[in-house]
């Protein structure tokens, strides 16, 4: 169920990215920061931190 969800959670955030690139070519940046704001958050959050399983 975790891999869905990362699966689901990964497709959003190129979502976001894609639309906030297509913003920024006419000028609006909002939404591409917004994005690259939740990508870096993510990946601090999920992708660094050890697992505490030990």
């Amino acid at each position: 169920m975790k891999f869905l969800a990362a699966i689901a959670a990964y497709l959003l955030i190129a979502l976001v990215l894609g639309w906030g690139i297509l913003l920024a070519v006419n000028g609006s940046f909002w939404l591409l920061a917004a994005g690259v704001l939740a990508y870096v958050v993510a990946f601090a959050r999920i992708g660094c931190l050890p697992s505490k399983s030990h």
